[in-house]
């Protein structure tokens, strides 16, 4: 009985502290916003298309272009390459950025909120 409450303090102090086992998402307020992302979207070199494409290497690239994703005409024939600038645009309201894009999603109101998501999605998709 004694090891089992030992062994329960412990879990619970290394989750707790600095470096435990898992950083919990509300520490990083970027991660906290991609909880709501990740459900359509993967980040990391090599992880499959969801129900959104792929978000790894963004920073850069021209939307409606990556391998394996089928876009909706209206993202494939834009002329978007995502900036900051562009990609905050388009978490404002994705839909008066690309009339007849097929994300369903209707933007993020907070520009506090776009730019933590933007700095988090320019680290963890390099």
């Amino acid at each position: 009985m004694k090891s089992s409450a030992a062994t329960l303090g412990l879990a619970l102090a290394l989750g707790l502290m600095p470096g435990g086992a898992k950083a919990a998402p509300a520490a990083d307020p970027g991660a906290r916003l991609w909880l709501q992302c990740r459900a359509c979207h993967s980040l990391k070199a090599g992880e499959p298309n969801k129900i959104g494409p792929n978000l790894h290497g963004i920073i850069g690239a021209k939307a409606g272009s990556r391998p394996g994703f089928r876009y909706s005409p209206a993202m494939a024939a834009s002329e978007i390459t995502w900036t900051d600038a562009a990609l905050d645009a388009w978490l404002t309201k994705p839909m008066a950025m690309v009339k007849g894009s097929s994300m369903a999603f209707a933007g993020m109101p907070a520009a506090d909120d776009r730019k933590n998501l933007i700095a988090y999605l320019k680290r963890e998709t390099r």
